[in-house]
């Protein structure tokens, strides 16, 4: 029977899912010389090492690198380091006497021919970026050292790769793999290449930023983001100086190819030319295991007026038939930002809304996903739920604004995550002096409430709009520090709890009962002592004359049969669907 065909991406994704550290602690044991917040400091096993400390590993951003040996990568490129000195690299592939191999097909074609010396060297050195002459002078045992030690052994990738698939649970990919596995290994070679790029298109455009003290300005003013940060993340400017990006990718030591560009994040023009997919903007790169796998540009005073450049925010396009059939299908819009913190299975995470607002989080020490939108995607759940299945509370933060949407996502997350045992508390960022007046002007000027839709107001409004929204990044950027954030996560409420908070004394007796029922249908879920407390938060709300503790407690058995008898149930305790619709219908603005 045909085995059905492997997603070779999503394969490396499983076994890479793991925590870098976790793995350099197992293989490298006795010689990690300093353990960090950030980077484990280790005697690397393949050079003399003077400090000690040459190779890091970078739990921040799940990769390593060994500034002795000149090399870095994944979790599984360390494996190879560690167990066989060699690291498997993308490759270019195409051209003619140019010609550059991936790892797993330069060894094949290598093992082809061993009694041909010349063609041997020629091969290697097309792999190697050396140049067959200087090759030539070597002995056969040179030749040999330098196959192995650049994982142009096939064993050394699939030892690795096997050993990760073992730790995961998952067999083994050449058992799996329907069609070829020289083709498996190719679509991986493609990803290892394409990730290269972008880590070199992160690194051309951050020395820009770097390099342009009116954008570094601007961007540091208007976020109050750190130089260190900035650094550490790759943050950069896209510009379409001279020379441009792509010239320097290709003609820099990457070599890349116009194919192996437009793959990545340019597009193809009829002339045979690589257009950018940002211009003038500020560029975030998602960091993935040690890698750019993939980018978001926000737009800035020097990106172009044109109708295509209007967005705040534009993404790398993803591959589809299309118009993007160029693109690799690595490049998916499905990674959050900062994703990898969930490897390292911390015991709370913060789910925030846009990459400044994760960035500010990351610099002030707080472990910290976030979309890049108002909510995840439910396509990603089946991925994440697993990752956050350890984590003991998840809040979620997102922008204070009038209109709600950023409440409204986050009550969507909170259900999905309820719904799978995940304690999920909600955080609300408090209003400044200009936030409050903002929205005594629009409400005074405008008659503007949580209900109205921003998109019929007047111009005039707009301004009003903005300064009435207050989000993460803006909160640190105004002088807030850790604690203050530790304060408002303190304060964090379940959904059920702010549900009850929208109760109070003037809530007319006709909506009592019909916005009680939902609350109740959660707190009847809760144990004994979290009822007695959620009963009680309610009779404070609505009055202690008006609704006694005895009746909320017969209420609540009403409610209990009749959503049995409806069929209708929620399986979050406390912190489910019902507790969300009780939050809508009580939501009335400000």
């Amino acid at each position: 029977m045909t085995a059905p065909p492997v997603d070779v991406h999503t394969y490396y994704r499983q076994i890479t899912d793991v925590d870098i550290g976790e793995v350099a602690r197992e293989l490298l044991g006795g010689r990690i010389a300093q353990d960090s917040r950030q980077t484990l400091f280790c005697d690397c096993p393949n050079h003399r090492s003077q400090s000690h400390r040459s190779l890091h590993i970078m739990l921040d951003k799940q990769g390593w690198y060994c500034f002795g040996c000149g090399v870095g990568g994944d979790v599984l490129q360390l494996v190879e380091f560690v167990h066989d000195g060699a690291v498997t690299r993308g490759q270019s592939g195409g051209g003619q006497r140019s010609r550059r191999f991936g790892n797993a097909e330069a060894a094949n074609w290598l093992g082809k021919d061993q009694g041909n010396r010349e063609r041997e060297v020629v091969l290697l050195g097309a792999c190697l970026h050396s140049h067959p002459q200087e090759l030539k002078s070597r002995t056969s045992s040179d030749i040999n050292l330098l196959r192995a030690k650049n994982g142009l052994d096939n064993g050394v990738h699939f030892r690795a790769r096997d050993f990760l698939a073992a730790r995961a649970g998952l067999p083994p990919l050449s058992k799996l793999a329907s069609g070829s596995p020289e083709a498996a290994e190719e679509a991986h070679q493609l990803t290892l290449r394409v990730h290269e790029a972008l880590t070199a298109l992160a690194e051309i455009y951050h020395q820009r930023l770097i390099g342009n003290a009116e954008v570094l300005t601007w961007f540091r003013d208007k976020y109050g983001i750190g130089q260190e940060t900035i650094e550490r993340l790759k943050i950069g400017f896209a510009d379409t100086g001279d020379p441009g990006a792509a010239r320097l990718l290709m003609e820099g030591p990457g070599a890349f190819t116009m194919r192996e560009l437009a793959a990545a994040a340019f597009r193809p023009t009829a002339q045979d030319g690589l257009v950018p997919s940002f211009d003038g903007r500020i560029v975030f790169p998602y960091w993935s295991r040690g890698r750019v796998v993939f980018m978001i540009g926000r737009r800035t005073p020097w990106t172009p007026d044109h109708d295509w450049e209007k967005s705040k925010y534009k993404k790398l396009a993803v591959r589809n038939d299309r118009n993007h059939s160029h693109v690799a299908p690595c490049i998916r819009n499905d990674v959050l930002y900062n994703e990898d913190v969930l490897l390292t299975r911390p015991e709370r995470i913060i789910i925030t809304e846009g990459v400044t607002d994760c960035i500010s989080l990351m610099e002030h020490g707080f472990p910290v996903v976030s979309p890049v939108t108002v909510q995840i995607r439910e396509a990603d759940w089946e991925r994440l739920l697993p990752k956050l299945a350890g984590v003991k509370t998840v809040f979620i933060c997102q922008d204070n604004e009038v209109s709600k949407a950023g409440m409204t996502g986050a009550l969507r997350t909170a259900r999905i995550l309820a719904e799978h045992g995940i304690l999920t508390t909600l955080a609300i960022l408090p209003l400044g002096e200009k936030q409050q007046e903002a929205r005594r002007q629009l409400r005074e000027q405008f008659g503007v409430g949580a209900s109205d839709d921003a998109k019929s107001l007047p111009l005039e409004a707009e301004a009003l709009l903005a300064d009435a929204k207050i989000d993460v990044n803006e909160f640190f950027a105004s002088g807030k520090t850790a604690a203050d954030f530790e304060a408002i996560l303190e304060a964090a409420q379940t959904p059920v709890e702010l549900a009850i908070g929208e109760l109070s004394a003037e809530t007319p007796e006709a909506d009592l009962g019909r916005l009680l029922d939902p609350i109740l249908a959660e707190v009847r879920r809760l144990d004994p002592i979290e009822q007695d407390r959620h009963l009680r938060l309610i009779q404070q709300r609505v009055g202690k004359g008006r609704v006694p503790v005895s009746v909320l407690r017969r209420q609540m058995k009403v409610v209990e049969i009749s959503r049995k008898g409806t069929g209708k149930r929620s399986r979050a305790s406390g912190r489910g669907p019902a507790a969300v619709a009780a939050i809508n219908e009580n939501d009335s603005g400000d």
